[in-house]
């Protein structure tokens, strides 16, 4: 028979599904509120880790999310590939930031050439 102390307070199960719940109708403070709840009782749970990463409002937080995860289970799937697709998308956006500082620095070259050159035409033609 349950104490009446039992039956109030919800297991992690049950707050992982309300936190599931909350995040999937679009509630994302809910959520984050509801799985920080299973992770002051669970440090370790990888579930609640995971989806505190979903709903991260930023990559920092959702990174540092992910490798708690890994640092719990190194073999988590989600969390791997989760990281990896940030890892890319790093290395894709620091090729686009070299691609166009190459691009405006031989912009400001070819600048300096041609002024250089009306510099050179002025001076001559005196």
């Amino acid at each position: 028979m349950e104490s009446s102390g039992e039956s109030k307070n919800p297991n992690l199960e049950d707050l992982l599904r309300l936190g599931v719940r909350t995040a999937k109708a679009g509630n994302r403070d809910g959520a984050r509120v509801i799985f920080q709840q299973v992770l002051d009782t669970d440090k370790r749970n990888e579930i609640a880790w995971l989806w505190m990463a979903s709903l991260a409002d930023n990559n920092i937080d959702r990174r540092r999310y992910l490798e708690t995860v890994l640092k719990i289970n190194p073999n988590n799937a989600t969390a791997n590939k989760q990281l990896k697709a940030m890892n890319q998308a790093i290395k894709r956006s620091e090729g686009a930031s070299v691609r166009t500082g190459v691009i405006l620095l031989a912009i400001l070259i070819l600048a300096l050439a041609v002024v250089g050159a009306v510099v050179l035409v002025i001076v001559r033609i005196r």
